[in-house]
């Protein structure tokens, strides 16, 4: 379906590709959704500093990537030591002092205590 721009402005503030979104559904659908957002859509335009779906979304991923990364020593450590079962079977096979090297120093190197 061939969308005016502002059809096309306020698909894309409620889903990600309002064209792609366009393309895959009925007209009738098209027009009742452009309706029922528009007057949200130029709520959002008015206060400024508008973002489309798809930039809210990018930023938000950013954001919660941010937090992610942004944990003390002890967590990113926590994370990057193999599961529990697989360090015994380690063990098992190769011995403490083998596990030690190859499993738990490299991490401890990697992430040293107090380190952000």
């Amino acid at each position: 379906m061939k969308l005016t721009e502002k059809q096309l402005n306020i698909l894309n503030h409620i889903v990600e590709d309002g064209q792609a979104w366009a393309d895959n559904a009925k007209e009738a659908h098209v027009i009742a959704k452009v309706a029922k957002y528009e007057s949200a859509y130029d709520e959002a335009v008015a206060k400024g500093n508008y973002q489309t779906r798809k930039q809210r979304d990018d930023a938000e991923e950013q954001a919660e990537q941010e937090r992610y990364n942004n944990v003390s020593y002890d967590v990113k450590r926590s994370r990057e030591y193999p599961y529990v079962g697989e360090q015994l079977d380690y063990i098992y096979h190769n011995g403490i002092e083998k596990w030690k090297a190859d499993m738990i120093l490299p991490v401890k190197e990697k992430y040293p205590k107090g380190a952000n």
